[in-house]
Protein backbone atom coordinates (compact mmCIF):
# COMPACT_ATOMS: atom_id res chain seq x y z
CA UNK A 1 0.00 0.00 0.00
CA UNK A 2 1.53 3.51 -1.25
CA UNK A 3 1.19 6.12 1.55
CA UNK A 4 1.03 9.94 0.82
CA UNK A 5 4.58 11.31 1.43
CA UNK A 6 4.32 14.55 3.12
CA UNK A 7 5.30 17.59 0.98
CA UNK A 8 7.99 18.97 3.91
CA UNK A 9 10.32 16.26 3.52
CA UNK A 10 10.08 16.44 -0.53
CA UNK A 11 10.45 20.25 -0.36
CA UNK A 12 13.70 19.47 2.53
CA UNK A 13 15.37 17.30 0.42
CA UNK A 14 14.92 18.31 -3.37
CA UNK A 15 15.81 15.69 -5.73
CA UNK A 16 19.46 15.28 -4.56
CA UNK A 17 21.77 14.81 -1.53
CA UNK A 18 25.02 15.35 -1.45
CA UNK A 19 24.89 15.86 -5.67
CA UNK A 20 23.66 12.74 -6.31
CA UNK A 21 20.10 12.44 -7.63
CA UNK A 22 17.67 10.93 -4.50
CA UNK A 23 14.21 9.31 -4.79
CA UNK A 24 12.06 9.02 -1.65
CA UNK A 25 9.39 6.81 -1.92
CA UNK A 26 7.31 6.24 1.03
CA UNK A 27 6.26 1.98 0.92
CA UNK A 28 3.80 2.18 4.43
CA UNK A 29 4.14 4.96 7.65
CA UNK A 30 7.04 3.85 9.02
CA UNK A 31 9.21 2.07 5.68
CA UNK A 32 10.70 3.76 3.01
CA UNK A 33 12.52 3.21 -0.14
CA UNK A 34 15.92 5.50 -0.31
CA UNK A 35 17.35 5.46 -3.79
CA UNK A 36 20.89 7.32 -4.34
CA UNK A 37 21.90 7.68 -8.38
CA UNK A 38 25.46 6.59 -8.52
CA UNK A 39 27.70 4.04 -9.98
CA UNK A 40 29.19 1.25 -7.43
CA UNK A 41 32.19 -0.62 -7.91
CA UNK A 42 30.57 -3.30 -8.03
CA UNK A 43 27.01 -5.24 -7.59
CA UNK A 44 26.08 -6.16 -4.28
CA UNK A 45 23.29 -6.86 -2.60
CA UNK A 46 21.88 -7.68 1.49
CA UNK A 47 18.44 -8.97 2.57
CA UNK A 48 17.01 -9.43 5.73
CA UNK A 49 17.75 -13.59 6.90
CA UNK A 50 14.33 -15.45 7.12
CA UNK A 51 13.86 -18.53 8.71
CA UNK A 52 13.74 -20.31 5.67
CA UNK A 53 17.01 -18.68 4.85
CA UNK A 54 18.63 -19.75 7.99
CA UNK A 55 17.45 -23.06 8.23
CA UNK A 56 18.73 -23.14 4.59
CA UNK A 57 22.42 -21.88 6.06
CA UNK A 58 22.43 -24.54 8.96
CA UNK A 59 22.19 -27.01 6.39
CA UNK A 60 24.92 -25.97 4.87
CA UNK A 61 22.75 -25.04 1.69
CA UNK A 62 22.81 -21.27 1.37
CA UNK A 63 25.02 -20.03 -1.51
CA UNK A 64 25.18 -17.10 0.04
CA UNK A 65 28.79 -15.00 1.06
CA UNK A 66 29.98 -14.75 4.60
CA UNK A 67 32.44 -11.80 5.50
CA UNK A 68 33.32 -12.78 8.47
CA UNK A 69 31.17 -9.95 10.70
CA UNK A 70 28.80 -11.79 12.85
CA UNK A 71 26.22 -9.14 13.15
CA UNK A 72 25.72 -8.72 9.43
CA UNK A 73 26.39 -12.55 8.75
CA UNK A 74 23.75 -13.22 10.73
CA UNK A 75 20.98 -10.91 10.47
CA UNK A 76 21.48 -10.49 6.17
CA UNK A 77 21.34 -12.77 3.32
CA UNK A 78 24.60 -11.58 1.55
CA UNK A 79 25.18 -11.88 -2.25
CA UNK A 80 28.49 -10.87 -3.13
CA UNK A 81 29.23 -12.81 -6.77
CA UNK A 82 32.69 -10.90 -7.45
CA UNK A 83 35.62 -11.11 -5.96
CA UNK A 84 36.05 -7.37 -5.96
CA UNK A 85 32.11 -7.14 -4.06
CA UNK A 86 33.48 -9.57 -1.77
CA UNK A 87 36.43 -7.53 -1.01
CA UNK A 88 34.86 -4.41 -0.49
CA UNK A 89 32.85 -5.79 2.09
CA UNK A 90 35.80 -6.27 4.03
CA UNK A 91 37.29 -2.22 3.93
CA UNK A 92 36.58 -0.87 6.88
CA UNK A 93 34.76 2.06 6.09
CA UNK A 94 31.91 0.22 4.49
CA UNK A 95 31.42 -2.37 7.32
CA UNK A 96 31.07 1.17 9.61
CA UNK A 97 28.24 2.42 6.97
CA UNK A 98 26.57 -1.09 7.15
CA UNK A 99 26.61 -1.12 10.79
CA UNK A 100 24.89 2.44 10.66
CA UNK A 101 22.45 1.36 8.07
CA UNK A 102 21.48 -1.62 9.98
CA UNK A 103 18.30 -2.87 10.65
CA UNK A 104 17.13 -2.70 6.97
CA UNK A 105 14.85 -5.04 4.77
CA UNK A 106 17.71 -4.60 1.57
CA UNK A 107 20.52 -2.80 0.34
CA UNK A 108 20.81 -3.30 -3.06
CA UNK A 109 23.94 -1.71 -5.20
CA UNK A 110 23.31 -1.89 -8.99
CA UNK A 111 24.78 -0.81 -12.33
CA UNK A 112 23.81 2.61 -11.40
CA UNK A 113 21.92 2.96 -8.27
CA UNK A 114 22.12 2.48 -4.35
CA UNK A 115 18.62 1.18 -2.99
CA UNK A 116 17.66 0.94 0.54
CA UNK A 117 14.26 -0.64 1.82
CA UNK A 118 14.31 0.60 5.29
CA UNK A 119 11.86 -0.02 8.19
CA UNK A 120 11.35 2.19 11.59
CA UNK A 121 11.52 5.59 9.64
CA UNK A 122 9.60 8.50 10.63
CA UNK A 123 8.05 10.38 8.12
CA UNK A 124 10.31 13.46 9.18
CA UNK A 125 12.87 15.09 7.42
CA UNK A 126 15.30 14.20 11.18
CA UNK A 127 14.25 10.70 10.68
CA UNK A 128 15.17 10.19 6.43
CA UNK A 129 18.46 12.28 7.04
CA UNK A 130 20.01 9.79 9.55
CA UNK A 131 19.41 6.99 6.96
CA UNK A 132 20.83 9.38 4.02
CA UNK A 133 24.00 9.83 6.02
CA UNK A 134 25.25 6.20 6.36
CA UNK A 135 23.84 5.49 3.03
CA UNK A 136 25.46 8.40 1.40
CA UNK A 137 29.26 7.38 3.27
CA UNK A 138 28.76 3.44 1.76
CA UNK A 139 28.73 5.25 -1.88
CA UNK A 140 31.34 7.37 -0.76
CA UNK A 141 33.11 3.94 -0.07
CA UNK A 142 31.69 2.20 -3.03
CA UNK A 143 31.63 4.43 -5.51
CA UNK A 144 33.11 3.24 -9.02
CA UNK A 145 36.35 5.41 -9.16
CA UNK A 146 35.96 7.71 -12.39
CA UNK A 147 36.81 6.82 -15.79
CA UNK A 148 36.45 3.25 -14.83
CA UNK A 149 34.91 1.75 -18.02
CA UNK A 150 33.35 -1.66 -16.26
Amino acid sequence: MMTTMDESILNHFGDEYQGFPLKLKALSDQQWLIVLQAAPACRLRLSAESDLTKQLDSMGLSDETKIGDPILDEAYLIRADSAEARELLRQPEVLEALHQLTPFLELELTHKEYRLIRDGVSPTPASIENVLGPLYQLVKATLKPEGSQE
